[in-house]
This record gives C-alpha cells, sequence and structure tokens, in this order.
C-alpha cells in the first residue's frame, strides 16, 4: 500500500514536471533535470518573497527602534528558535526522509497527534514557569507570551510544509511561503503602529502570518486532511530517526546564534543589534540563493534511494554539489561586494558601521549549506546520532572560540568564530561520509570555481581597498563581475557542451 502510493506519488510529480518544463521547449531533458528545474525554480520564489518581505520588515523596524530593543528582540527571537527546533524540528526532517516509504495519511496523522501533544505540553509548562518566574524576566518580559503563540504555531506550519517538500509539491510550498510573508509583514506594522508600540508587533505578525498560512494549506489541498491519530508504526520510524536527530537540530541554532547570547552577555544588547541586523541581510541574502537549491536537491536524492544502489546516490550527490557550488559562489561574492551598500540602504543610521560582518557571515553560510548538502548521505543511512554529535562538538568549538575573539574584536570577532565554527562542522561531515555513501567534492570544479570567484571579487575589491568607493561604482563592478565570473568558468574549461550535455542527461 506504501509503497503504490509513493509511485503513485512520484508519477504524479514527474508529470506535472514534464508539463511545465515541456512549455519552455525542455522536453528532452532527463527526469532527474526536470524535477530539479522545476523545484529550484519555485523554491526561489518561495525563498524570494519572504526574502524580500522580510528585508523590508528589517529596513522599517530598524528606523523604529533602537539597537538595544532589536537586541532583546533577536535574542528573544533565539531562544524561541531554539525551543521550537528542539520541540517540532525533528519531525520535519523525519517528514522528508520517510514521505515517500508510508502512507501520507498515516503520516500526516501521526505528525498532528504528536504536535497537539507537544503544544499542549509546552502551553501547560509556560504558564507554570510564568507564574513562578514571570516578574523576573524584566525588559523580556513582554515577549513571553508572543513567543509562546509563536512556538505553537510554527509547530504546526512546519511540519504541513515539510510533507508538500517531502512529496515534491513545490507549487504549494511556494504558494503558502509567499501567502505567510505578506500577511506577516502587514500585520507587524498594524500591531506595532495601533496597538503595542512595541518590537514584539513583530512576532505578533509572524503569529499571525503562520495562522493564515496554516489555514490556506488545510483549504488549498486534501493530503493535509487527516485525523489526529497515532499509528503505532509510524511514530517508531519517524521517531527512531528524528529523536537521535535532536543533537544535530539543536546544534543547528546554537551554532547560528550562540554568538547573540555571548555578545548580550559581553557587551550589551546595542551590540547585538548592530550585529544582528547586518548578520541577517547576509543570512537571508545568501540563504535566498542556497535554500532552493538544498530544498529541491534533498527530496530527489532520497526518492531516489532503493536501499542498495549507493553508487547511483554517490554519483548524483556529487553532480549536485557541483551545480550547487558553480550556482553558490557568484551570489557570495556578490553579497560581499555589496555589503556596504546593502547596511547603507536597508538599516537604520545605527546599524551601519557592522557592514563589515557581512562578507564574513555570507561565508559562513555558504560553507553550512555546503555541509547540509554532503551530510544528504547520512541522513539516508540513518546515521543521525553521528551528525548530532558532529554538530555538537562544532557547537562547544564555537563557545570557546567566540569569548576571547568577542572581548577583542566585538561583533567582528562573533562573525569570525561563527565562519570557523561551520568549517569545523563540514570537515566532519566530509570525514564521515566516508563509509558506504561517500560525499565527494568535484575537485576540479572547486579549484575552477574558486578561479573564477576570486577573479570576479577583484574589481569590487579594488574599489574598497583603494578609496574610489561609491554606490554607483560598486553596483556597476558587481554587474561586470558577473560576466568576469562566467569567463573564467569558460577559459578553465568548467563551462563547456560537454556540462550542458551531462546536464541534459543526468539521471
Amino acid at each position: 500500500m506504501a509503497r503504490a502510493d509513493t509511485g503513485q506519488r512520484r508519477l504524479a510529480a514527474t508529470d506535472r514536471a514534464e508539463m511545465t518544463i515541456a512549455e519552455f521547449g525542455f522536453g528532452d531533458l532527463s527526469e532527474t533535470v526536470r524535477q530539479f528545474l522545476q523545484d529550484v525554480g519555485l523554491y526561489t520564489v518561495a525563498g524570494l518573497v519572504p526574502a524580500l518581505f522580510s528585508v523590508l520588515a528589517l529596513t522599517i523596524f530598524t528606523r523604529l527602534f533602537r539597537p538595544a530593543a532589536f537586541g532583546r528582540y533577536s535574542i528573544a527571537i533565539a531562544v524561541g528558535g531554539i525551543v521550537s527546533t528542539l520541540l517540532f524540528g525533528w519531525l520535519n526532517n523525519a517528514i522528508i526522509r520517510f514521505a515517500p516509504e508510508v502512507d501520507t495519511e498515516q503520516l500526516v496523522g501521526t505528525v498532528f497527534a504528536v504536535v497537539a501533544g507537544l503544544s499542549t505540553a509546552l502551553v501547560a509548562l509556560a504558564a507554570v514557569g510564568y507564574g513562578l518566574a514571570g516578574d523576573s524576566l524584566g525588559a523580556y518580559q513582554p515577549f513571553y507570551v508572543a513567543k509562546l503563540a509563536f512556538l505553537v504555531l510554527q509547530g504546526t506550519f512546519q511540519p504541513m510544509v515539510a510533507v508538500f517538500r517531502a512529496t515534491l509539491n513545490s507549487k504549494y510550498v511556494t504558494l503558502f511561503m509567499c501567502v505567510k510573508s505578506v500577511v506577516m509583514l502587514a500585520s507587524a506594522l498594524l500591531v506595532v503602529l495601533y496597538v503595542t508600540d512595541h518590537i514584539t508587533g513583530w512576532i505578533w505578525g509572524h503569529v499571525i502570518g503562520m495562522a493564515v498560512g496554516i489555514l490556506a494549506l488545510l483549504a488549498a489541498s486534501d493530503i493535509l486532511i487527516a485525523r489526529p491519530r497515532v499509528d503505532r508504526s509510524v511514530l517508531v520510524r519517524i521517531a527512531g530517526y528524528g529523536l537521535p536527530m535532536v543533537g544535530w537540530i539543536l546544534g543547528d541554532p546554537l551554532l547560528n546564534q550562540a554568538d547573540r547570547f555571548l555578545i548580550e552577555f559581553l557587551r550589551g544588547s546595542a551590540m547585538v543589534g548592530i550585529y544582528f541586523s547586518n548578520y541577517s541581510l547576509a543570512d537571508r541574502g545568501l540563504r535566498l540563493a542556497m535554500i532552493p537549491l538544498l530544498d529541491a536537491i534533498q527530496p530527489i536524492i532520497i526518492n531516489r534511494w532503493e536501499g542498495d544502489n549507493e553508487a547511483e546516490i554517490e554519483a548524483l550527490l556529487t553532480r549536485f554539489t557541483k551545480y550547487f557550488l558553480l550556482l553558490a559562489v557568484p551570489a557570495l561574492v556578490l553579497l560581499a561586494a555589496l555589503s556596504r551598500p546593502l547596511s547603507t540602504v536597508f538599516l537604520g543610521e545605527a546599524y551601519h558601521e557592522g557592514y563589515v560582518v557581512i562578507p564574513i557571515v555570507a561565508t559562513g553560510v555558504f560553507v553550512w549549506s555546503l555541509s547540509n548538502l554532503g551530510q544528504i548521505g547520512l541522513e539516508i543511512r540513518e546515521r543521525t546520532a553521528l551528525m548530532s554529535r558532529g554538530l555538537l562538538c562544532a557547537v562547544v568549538f564555537n563557545v570557546v572560540v567566540n569569548v576571547p575573539l568577542i572581548l577583542t574584536m566585538g561583533y567582528l570577532g562573533a562573525a569570525i568564530g561563527t565562519l570557523l565554527s561551520y568549517g569545523v562542522y563540514a570537515l566532519f561531515v566530509v570525514r564521515a561520509s566516508r563509509s558506504r555513501i561517500e560525499w565527494r567534492l568535484p575537485t576540479a570544479t572547486v579549484v575552477r570555481g574558486g578561479i573564477a570567484g576570486c577573479g570576479m571579487a577583484t574589481v569590487p575589491g579594488l574599489l574598497y581597498v583603494s578609496g574610489w568607493y561609491s554606490f554607483e561604482r560598486i553596483f556597476l563592478a558587481a554587474g561586470l563581475s558577473l560576466v568576469t565570473y562566467a569567463s573564467g568558468l569558460y577559459l578553465t574549461g568548467e563551462l563547456s557542451r560537454d556540462t550542458v550535455v551531462q546536464l541534459r542527461n543526468m539521471t
């Protein structure tokens, strides 16, 4: 039954991909490439619209609130992210892994039952905790109820989106993420300007946006029409896979956000606000280019796993790594080149000095995204406990190196420490993947792409160091650098007719 449903979902996804791609005259592409191109396109929209509205919100609220208030907001967001990831993140990863293999109705019913149970327990514990220690929260007290509502709604919304991702319904993911983003910003502005006059209104905007997104998810598709009911066999599979992954899931926000807590403790909320606002520009800007690739690649590879086709998965993973590198390098260089104007245009004047962290943070996000691609082989093999240990080691390293760096260099040191920590985890993934499904970095592409990327960065870099920097010149240099990058790939032999043939025939 489950395998039959899986086959029908794959056939339906393939048919949708064929109809979409055929409209543009690419009917002779392989099935894998057709699905990849369709999903990347849709996930790009799903990432672009939220990113644009998120940056617009960042632009507005950094002008409405001072760095200290924004710093407290970032700490509240970080705490909420850690709790949400700890409680619900393992479900999202388990859904992606097992949706192709189990009955969808049983999976959705079990997930809903687990979410309902966890949310009920969370609300009860939060009520008790607020009664005991609410008065001691100080300036963070207004964030408490808002973050609780955020956690409950996110714990429901994200697993729903994961179901659509796992069943290759990228069209619905795109629709819901766009709806959520538009409602979020509009609601946040209304709450801040007319209700609270406090930065917590931004959180309430997220809550309202997710509530509307959930209603849209339920109304648009019958995939999620299932009564909350635990199927024991499904629960055992997703728990056996997801719970050992809690260490990795918890390590993700800790690695990404521990520096904020350390800056708050060592330097104060105002420095957190300057750091986090510029960090957000780099993080969201680069993830806009990389997350659509990862969201498209992961379910495609997992859907191709048959239990014993290690060589095929390794080849597919290496090929996708190659194309990820070629597409991600120019995004990284462009973001680094435009770091100063981005901070000046999108952030309030009190935040501008922090633009120096953007290139460092962007490089860290690049390394982190690449390691997330490389660990797909570990996820297929269900080596989640091993992934957890590796990431927690990187978190410990992050804390150890960040303390002296922050004390001596402030937020610049925090950015460097986080980049080093991402590098530690990437090295772990390379080493851990050597058994069975190995992640092989395409060495030639790394070298050629690196050469082309360095050439791309030359002109913007000269403008900064020579003192000739201006808005007009840096944007012109950024445009010319894309031509430089493409020329570098062609001259080094990375781009050729054979590359196009390989892409069209990839299976």
